[in-house]
């Protein structure tokens, strides 16, 4: 008897413990169902990868989606497909859960007009075993790549500086703004910096001028100017990105013209000027005149004087022409010291006249010094006055 109700209870426990393994199995195949779709990797649920732009047709995109589940047959458990795929820039392998790049016929290109800087599509997984549908993000990154060198907005530049501009002034600074060079990379690889080269159709131009800031390129005078050795410079800019590795930086080139403009540093000079060998200096002048002695000035006046006395200013293309400094004439000194008595100059026509009759008794021979100038300039040459006996 005692053994009947030992055995009972035996069956009882045993029951009940394969009741419980059998809920548990049960369980635990349920919660593996639910499971496919999910990554299995850890982490955010969006993939992201980066890619090169320019990157050839088939490019593993993403190796493995870490999807749970077989997209295959025999045993599938999982269906996979894209969405959003838009211009069908993604090609997916199911099988292996691989993405591809599909540029047949076209460029992944990231810089403008395209302007492809990331592609997002998206993986539907559907389990086919509960039915349930989970989306996964793809987000593809498209790298920029330096593949365009920069660009000069003009094909040539222009600047106009006066002789007299002190070293250091910043004579130009056209490449500001978008009037410089651009460049559509992206980061350093659109980033431009400006240096001068030298220049083999100009060799000094490159020592004249200085780039006094790389990344604006505005141009310092780094020499002083001579209006009447060099008018005119050509200076050879370089624009450069600044790509991480030096060797990968691209560049253009420009010219920058720049004309040099006459500025007031020069006196007058008496004409003819003949000059002396290697130098700006004319050689010594001496206009000549002769009068009949006690002559009445009406009968002589203006004197004719061998060649007429006639100065330039040197600055001879000071512009505008209103800022041209006028020419005045004046009798500096004399021999004998009465010459007032008797000659007189014009200061702006240099004519030349007796004022009252000569006796070659007192007096057989004038010398006159005639200063001109110009504003506060001068510059002196000896003019000799002779009277003859008529």
């Amino acid at each position: 008897m005692r053994r009947g109700r030992w055995l009972v209870r035996w069956l009882g426990t045993g029951m009940a413990i394969l009741a419980l393994l059998t809920h548990s199995w049960g369980q635990a195949t349920e919660d593996w169902q639910y499971e496919e779709c999910k990554l299995s990797r850890p982490g955010p649920p969006a993939t992201i990868v980066t890619i090169d732009e320019e990157s050839p047709n088939g490019t593993v995109l993403v190796e493995n989606m870490q999807i749970n589940g077989r997209a295959q047959d025999p045993g599938r458990t999982i269906s996979l497909i894209l969405l959003d795929n838009y211009d069908y820039w993604v090609i997916l392998e199911p099988a292996r859960q691989r993405l591809y790049l599909n540029s047949t016929g076209r460029i992944l290109d990231r810089d403008p007009p395209n302007s492809i800087t990331t592609i997002v599509v998206q993986v539907q997984c559907t389990n086919e075993l509960v039915g349930t549908v989970i989306l996964h993000e793809v987000r593809i990154v498209v790298r920029d790549k330096n593949d365009n060198s920069p660009k000069f907005q003009q094909p040539r530049y222009y600047v106009s500086v006066n002789e007299l501009t002190p070293v250091g002034t910043t004579i130009f600074t056209g490449f500001s703004g978008n009037n410089g060079a651009t460049d559509i990379d992206d980061g350093p690889n659109g980033h431009i910096e400006y240096s001068i080269l030298y220049n083999p159709s100009d060799p000094v131009s490159n020592n004249t001028v200085r780039v006094g800031n790389t990344l604006s390129g505005i141009i310092l005078l780094a020499e002083r100017l001579n209006y009447e050795d060099k008018t005119r410079y050509l200076v050879l800019v370089q624009a450069s990105d600044r790509a991480p590795y030096p060797p990968n930086r691209l560049s253009a080139t420009t010219t920058l013209t720049v004309d040099i403009l006459d500025g007031d540093d020069l006196g007058p000079m008496f004409l003819p000027c003949i000059l002396v060998n290697n130098t700006r200096d004319c050689n010594p002048l001496t206009y000549r005149a002769t009068i009949p002695e006690l002559t009445e000035p009406i009968k002589l006046n203006p004197l004719n004087v061998t060649p007429p006395i006639r100065a330039v200013d040197m600055d001879r293309n000071i512009q505008p022409p209103s800022d041209r400094p006028g020419i005045l004439y004046y009798i500096l000194v004399g021999q004998p010291n009465t010459y007032r008595e008797y000659f007189s100059l014009n200061q702006t026509t240099a004519v030349l006249r007796v004022l009252k009759p000569v006796s070659r008794d007192l007096y057989q021979r004038f010398t006159l010094i005639i200063k001109v100038t110009a504003e506060i300039k001068f510059h002196l040459l000896s003019l000799s006055m002779w009277h003859l006996l008529s």
